[in-house]
């Protein structure tokens, strides 16, 4: 007789391993996380300035080619891009940046008030932040103690920093010791789930804790191909583990936790999903539910990076002797630049939206990427040796909205993905406004009398017309996809308040896909929250 387990959560990603301590800390439900990825125990994994090793290792990280070109008027589709996620124990978490961002409690209680998530709000969602928290300030009203995740600030300052910060106070930014602290304008280090100088990820805290419990079976290498049903009720799910295949039998519940791109893509394999749109797939329905894979959100981002004409960034820290020398303190010490994220300094502000609020996130570094033969600045992995600045700046609150879809019944099958960037007047009135905050930045005291020329795109890409024509071709999806299996109280919401898909029954979903509207922020730590919430509302309604 096979076994019957209570819980199987697919996806061991920033809120699947929250999910996998919550629901096996009775010590008795019987809980399987399963991981299409590796452990990720990389010392690069662990290393916060690693990232630059991972993001072209295909163990490490997912690649989806996206089917729409950016310029209607091109002839190869896609022209080439490439949106990457995590893969492995720990997900996204294992491979980003690190920068611990909860969002402002606006957003959430947007999510109520106009999505009809009800009981998902700025009170509900801060206080989940704070279970999760070990902050190294220690406890205050909007900072969390005790909980899994280091939270550090500042992991690494530099007279350099400093100008950056100060040039966002000339910029009417108010500076803060803690960015998730407050809402609006605001300036200062960000904080990152880094601990004793490694990264802290859901695999390294929530799922780490989970593993010493002997109710809970991780697996990895274990690709899911469907859930399986008994009419509507979920029985079981059918994967593929080292090529070959394998059914788990459920008696719970099955938790899909695979991030905003595979969780539709695994409902839809499953029968989920709109009716014609499965048909034309060549999969049965199950439940018809139209919006799954549509509606999904993205972030936009831009990187302009300048020449550092006087001061001392650190660009140098990693060539040669410099390099050697960064990693032997990082050895002995634990600290300096290796033992932070990519960017040390943040910013939020309003740019364009009519409301006033927050939806542009500026990240600001000492260093800056080779440029290529085109102006592109080539990825993370190849760093200018020359003295540079670079502030990359993320649209927040776009109304553009993608779509990710499955075009066959195994996961084999290639997806579908449509961004749809720039498509509103909204959207391109952000994208010219967002460059031109992002040069005032730089150009701000004291700033200005450091910085140099522009690399990309250069000072001569001015009007209006040439900064969006650059925008469309050289912005960057911003990793931050959401709502492809949106949450809400209408009829063709994916999922209910409480995470269940609408529909069918032993099924829900808890990762960033729910996430009905906007997150001002990245959303790693979101999405721990939304698994440590999903957790309590499934232990709520098993009583």
């Amino acid at each position: 007789m096979t076994k019957q387990w209570d819980y199987i959560i697919v996806g061991a990603g920033s809120a699947g391993c929250v999910m996998a301590e919550r629901l096996s800390a009775d010590g008795k439900s019987q809980v399987l996380v399963l991981e299409a990825g590796g452990e990720n125990d990389s010392f690069w994994v662990t290393l916060p300035k690693g990232v630059a090793k991972l993001v072209k290792k295909p163990q490490h990280m997912w690649a989806y080619h996206v089917a729409q070109p950016r310029d209607p008027r091109a002839n190869d589709p896609g022209d080439g891009e490439v949106w990457i996620r995590g893969k492995g124990l720990g997900g996204s978490s294992s491979i980003n940046g690190m920068i611990w961002s909860r969002g402002e409690p606006a957003d959430y209680d947007a999510w109520e008030a106009e999505a009809g998530a009800t009981g998902w709000n700025g009170a509900s969602m801060t206080q989940a932040f704070l279970e999760l928290e070990d902050h190294a300030a220690g406890p205050g009203p909007m900072r969390g103690s005790g909980g899994l995740v280091r939270v550090d600030p500042a992991c690494f300052k530099y007279p350099l920093a400093e100008r950056m910060i100060e040039a966002g106070e000339a910029q009417g930014l108010a500076r803060v010791d803690d960015l998730n602290g407050r809402s609006g304008p605001r300036v200062g280090y960000y904080s990152h789930n880094i601990r004793k100088g490694k990264r802290d990820s859901s695999a390294r805290t929530y799922l780490a804790a989970a593993r010493k419990r002997p109710n809970v079976t991780v697996m990895t290498g274990v690709m899911a191909q469907r859930i399986v049903f008994a009419g509507t009720r979920a029985v079981g799910l059918d994967a593929t583990v080292d090529g070959k295949p394998r059914r788990f039998d459920c008696a719970g519940e099955i938790v899909v936790s695979a991030g905003a791109m595979e969780s539709p893509l695994l409902l839809e394999r499953s029968g989920i999903g709109d009716a014609g749109r499965l048909e034309a797939a060549g999969i049965p329905l199950v439940a018809h539910s139209p919006d799954v894979g549509e509606k999904m959100i993205e972030h936009l981002s831009l990187s302009i990076p300048f020449r550092l004409d006087h001061g001392k960034g650190t660009n140098r820290s990693f060539f040669g002797i410099g390099a050697a020398l960064a990693m032997l303190r990082y050895l002995l010490r634990g600290n300096g630049v290796l033992a932070t994220g990519p960017f040390e300094v943040g910013a939020f502000r309003n740019v364009a939206h009519p409301d006033g609020r927050t939806d542009a996130q500026f990240y600001l570094g000492g260093y800056t990427f080779k440029v290529g033969d085109d102006k592109d600045p080539v990825p993370l992995d190849k760093i200018d040796p020359k003295p540079g600045v670079t502030i990359y700046g993320q649209l927040l609150r776009l109304t553009s909205e993608s779509s990710v879809h499955a075009t066959g019944p195994g996961a084999e099958d290639a997806p579908d993905i449509r961004h749809n960037f720039l498509t509103t007047e909204h959207d391109r009135r952000s994208a010219i406004a967002l460059v031109r905050a992002m040069r005032a930045y730089v150009r701000a005291a004291p700033l200005n009398r450091m910085v140099g020329r522009e690399l990309v795109p250069g000072a001569e890409v001015e009007s209006d017309e040439d900064i969006l024509a650059m925008f469309r071709s050289l912005s960057s999806c911003g990793l931050h996809a959401i709502r492809s299996c949106r949450m809400g109280g209408d009829p063709d919401a994916v999922v209910d308040p409480r995470l269940r898909v609408n529909g069918v029954q032993g099924v829900r979903v808890a990762d960033c896909s729910i996430m009905p509207w906007h997150v001002t922020g990245n959303t790693n730590a979101p999405a721990m929250a939304v698994g440590l919430r999903g957790a309590k509302l499934m232990l709520e309604d098993r009583g």
